[in-house]
């Protein structure tokens, strides 16, 4: 509650300062009704393997209605290939998934090697349960509350991918218990009959297009579908699927999105990084890929046809760092092996891949079009920049002897206190993954040190407004140099506190819920600490962070969690950071042009500060 406390300061006024404190003292003073509640998360640690998993799988993802593209689906970009025939295509998408088989035989021999914790505590075992649920897994769609599929040891017997191209869905078989595996060559020929018969059909109903829906109307129509015996089958296909493969058209250049800041980075054709981006994010509505999608699917790698590469997956089964690695490991294979021109032969003991064909009733058609609407309108309000900032990267940061995320975590401080004059709620992801079933939680930025330090940073100087000279309180460098170290100081703490975990988000959620498993009265569940307007303001995330580190030249991105706040990842690189900045047209107090600017001039400010001779 002391943490709790001191963490609002910066976003509260005095009197909503003292209404808080009165809040927790009423809630955590001795025999509060606090003192119960944690009584009842220690009764429950010792019966759970963890006794917060359930609480915030079901507070993150599971009970979140809305769309997952844009929303809650992060996209990755890989650097893009040069295809100059669909063999290409079909050879480096069939070595990819021959990759994907080899890290399967790991996964069903449980031989992943346990990670260990590099710093802070060193050696600590970290859970490796994210890893052996990224493939054969699936989200499904509830009227009230979505549930997780993973498939289990019967996966091992037999294995198939979905493949989507033009909206078609096949399946491929790629190991069978009565044969093995498929080789590299009988993939990629299984691939070229998909790209050679989806561009001969007519164009299927878009079904893929329900997956982006709201989850309590894609769930309806889904339990419609499964009415049909061959609905029920292709569904049960796609949730037992390894993964799915999304053949793109690619968006073309015409694709309206904002032009990136910084340096030019990635390109396919006339394509920049930006909307190489949405693509692996949304696939650009319904006139371009977003049909090309299973959005409920885990693991959805994406190869377009102009050599765009990349993925989307579905974020409740795993964090980002779990899937980063997997995804680097089948293209560091696929790009590890030799270029081939060689035409596989066509293996005649093979069936050709399963085309899925869906039964729809009046009523389906309606929804399709119901969903399409909704999703291209969902995808036309997202404002996403990629900024490359090339003016330094790590290597400067780490000779300032300060870690990299907590002066990056400060310089979003900076960017959005230069743009509003104030802070906000911001969320950077924690992994928590020293303890069984861990996952993450919330490293807050926005701490009295950081408010004090950008405050500071962005005074305004002597100026002379309608022709008076305003002459403000200066301070001076020294003291800006203060107030920085304070401010990481402070940074650096709330960072480890949360990767031993000593964060407050996940110990308030616990509070809360169990709040409501005990509250006598179903009318009354919750104590008032949770129902103030403080408790909102906390949880209402402006600024939605994450460090995404990649070992390749590679980088995800993601949508903003609120109406009028941005999402920004980063991924610091040497000699230059890779920012990946989103917010929503509609909104009227949001611009990534903006704060990508405000976010270069901040970063210059602090290269500037911390290199400036001291006298």
């Amino acid at each position: 509650m002391d943490k709790y406390e001191y963490t609002m300061r910066p976003l509260l006024n005095t009197e909503e300062q003292r209404k808080l404190k009165h809040l927790i003292e009423k809630f955590s003073g001795p025999g509060c009704l606090g003192r119960q509640l944690q009584l009842y998360l220690l009764d429950r640690q010792e019966k759970m393997d963890n006794w917060a998993y359930d609480y915030w799988m079901d507070d993150m993802y599971l009970n979140n209605p809305i769309p997952l593209p844009v929303n809650s689906n992060p996209g990755m970009v890989f650097p893009p290939r040069k295809f100059t025939t669909i063999l290409d295509v079909a050879r480096f998408t069939a070595r990819l998934l021959d990759a994907t088989l080899d890290h399967k035989a790991t996964l069903d021999k449980r031989q992943l090697p346990v990670e260990k914790a590099t710093s802070r505590e060193p050696g600590q075992p970290l859970c490796m349960a994210q890893y052996y649920r990224i493939l054969g897994s699936c989200r499904i769609p509830g009227t009230l509350k979505d549930s997780q599929f993973v498939y289990g040891d019967a996966h091992k017997a037999e294995s198939h991918v979905i493949v989507i191209c033009r909206s078609q869905l096949y399946c491929v078989p790629v190991q069978a218990s009565d044969r093995g595996r498929l080789s590299e060559d009988e993939i990629c020929a299984q691939l070229l009959h998909i790209l050679d018969d989806a561009p001969c059909l007519a164009s299927p109903p878009p079904v893929g297009l329900l997956t982006g829906w709201k989850r309590p109307l894609w769930a309806e129509v889904r339990d419609n579908l499964m009415k049909n015996e061959r609905n029920r089958r292709n569904l049960d296909l796609i949730a037992k699927a390894l993964l799915v493969v999304c053949l793109d058209e690619g968006l073309g250049s015409g694709f309206n999105c904002r032009l990136q800041r910084g340096g030019k980075g990635h390109s396919a054709g006339h394509r920049d990084e930006t909307n190489l981006a949405v693509q692996m994010i949304h696939g650009g509505g319904s006139t371009y890929d977003s049909a090309n999608r299973w959005f409920d699917k885990t693991i959805q790698l994406i190869v377009s046809g102009d050599g765009a590469c990349g993925l989307c997956y579905e974020h409740s089964h795993a964090e980002g760092i779990a899937v980063i690695q997997l995804v680097e490991k089948l293209w560091q294979h696929a790009d590890s092996q030799p270029a081939s021109s060689e035409v596989p032969s066509a293996s005649g003991h093979l069936p050709p891949p399963e085309r899925l064909e869906w039964v729809l009733e009046q009523r389906d058609f309606a929804k399709i079009e119901e969903a399409t609407l909704d999703v291209d309108n969902l995808i036309k309000d997202l404002d996403f920049q990629v900024f490359r900032y090339t003016n330094y990267g790590k290597d400067f940061i780490k000779s300032c002897k300060v870690s990299p995320d907590v002066y990056i975590q400060l310089a979003l401080q900076l960017a959005y206190y230069r743009l509003y004059g104030k802070l906000t709620a911001t969320y950077e992801s924690a992994s928590t993954r020293r303890y069984r079933l861990g996952r993450v939680d919330c490293i807050r930025s926005a701490s009295p040190e950081a408010l004090a330090w950008v405050a500071a940073m962005a005074q305004p100087k002597e100026d002379d407004e309608a022709g008076k000279k305003v002459t403000f309180h200066l301070v001076s460098d020294e003291e800006k140099l203060k107030l920085w170290r304070d401010a990481v100081k402070q940074q650096t703490s709330e960072m480890v506190d949360n990767i031993l975990g000593q964060g407050i988000d996940i110990h308030l959620l616990g509070l809360r819920e169990a709040a409501k498993e005990t509250s006598p009265t179903a009318a009354h569940p919750l104590p008032d600490l949770f129902t103030d307007y403080t408790y909102k303001l906390a949880n209402k995330f402006l600024l939605s962070t994450s460090q995404v580190a990649t070992s390749t030249d590679s980088f995800m991105g993601y949508g903003p969690v609120e109406p009028d706040g941005y999402g920004a990842s980063y991924n610091p690189k040497s000699d230059h950071i890779v920012f990946c900045l989103s917010a929503f047209w509609s909104s009227e107090v949001t611009s990534t042009s903006r704060f990508a600017q405000a976010l270069e001039e901040g970063l210059n400010l602090m290269q500037a500060l911390l290199t400036r001779p001291t006298t």
